[in-house]
């Protein structure tokens, strides 16, 4: 784990920035407007810094602080770190503050990464983020359309009717239909040009579908950034845990509801398909199911063995084959 001598700590808002530049011993704050320009204003009016040796900090805001993340760690080629905002939390009740302002905040944030140096952060592909908003874009207007389809239902009940009412809710529920439409050519013709072999490799997978394949590739960035597959299921927050204290203090084990909540959710959704069509996985969940385990458990299992194997297919080349590890074992060769 790589240590530096002074640590840049940023609390992000939506306008501004605040700024603390700690050397272990003390600080120095600045505030600056949250946009490109004011960060390379900044930078240009303290030449006496070398900022390609300082490690910029910040913690995970939504979409603020990405931006100025881009910007530090792919323009610039600075070296960048984004933590959980639960992560300064903690680090904060670890030391008794009580005292939370933007300026305090920035404060922590600079220490903790100055003690703690925590990892890089890792700048995905433009294809990747384009990819990330189109299929969050089309699930918010889905949602939009089961409340338009829930209107009209309950408008068609009423005693008295008002026609001008009921044909703008429908025309806005056929002018959403053709966006969503729209919406998923582009993404297949990103798709097609940022990862065609992945997709179809991750297709081959009983229960993964078009929209989950392409989340897969977009917020995993094809999975370049991880070496094995528990990183990815940490990642995903689909890791299992446990809680014991002494010897009598004991909790059932469950996952770790702490990484993407979109990824999550959406290969929750896939397990419902994988649980019936999915050979190893419907062979999971039907033995947890056999041993007692609720249907939400068991399908959390197979949420994990779908990311399993996505990980596996890609990483390999080799399309999905429930029959894989036979057709592999009669390859070995017979011992005496």
């Amino acid at each position: 784990m790589k240590s530096y001598e002074k640590v840049m700590g940023i609390d992000v808002s939506k306008k501004k920035l605040h700024l603390s530049l700690f050397d272990g011993t003390k600080h120095r704050q600045y505030q600056i407007e949250n946009d490109i320009s004011s960060m390379e204003e900044f930078l240009k009016q303290h030449p006496e810094e070398d900022f390609s040796h300082i490690l910029f900090v910040m913690e995970s805001t939504g979409v603020y602080h990405l931006r100025i993340a881009l910007f530090l760690a792919k323009d610039l080629s600075y070296q960048v770190s984004v933590v959980n905002p639960l992560v300064i939390k903690k680090y904060a009740e670890m030391l008794l503050k009580r005292t939370k302002t933007d300026k305090v905040d920035a404060r922590l944030i600079a220490q903790y990464g100055y003690h703690n140096s925590p990892p890089p952060f890792l700048v995905r592909d433009e294809e990747s983020y384009e990819l990330d908003q189109l299929l969050k874009g089309i699930e918010d207007l889905q949602l939009q359309m089961v409340t338009l389809k829930n209107q009209i239902e309950a408008l068609t009940h009423q005693p008295y009717i008002n026609q001008l009412m009921l044909t703008t809710y429908q025309e806005v529920l056929s002018q959403l239909k053709k966006k969503v439409k729209e919406l998923e050519k582009e993404v297949k013709k990103i798709i097609a040009n940022y990862a065609p072999q992945e997709f179809l490799l991750l297709k081959s997978i009983p229960g993964i579908g078009d929209r989950v394949a392409a989340a897969l590739l977009a917020m995993l960035n094809r999975f370049e950034y991880f070496d094995n597959v528990k990183e990815v299921c940490s990642f995903c927050g689909l890791s299992p845990g446990s809680y014991q204290s002494g010897e009598t203090v004991k909790k059932k084990r469950g996952i770790v509801k702490k990484g993407n909540r979109y990824l999550r959710k959406m290969l929750y959704v896939a397990a419902l398909s994988a649980s019936r069509y999915n050979p190893d996985c419907k062979r999971l969940y039907q033995r947890l199911l056999s041993k007692g385990r609720p249907k939400k458990v068991a399908l959390v299992a197979v949420a994990n063995k779908l990311l399993r194997q996505a990980f596996a297919v890609v990483k390999s080349g080799i399309p999905y084959d429930p029959n894989y590890l036979e057709k592999k074992m009669n390859l070995l060769p017979q011992t005496a």
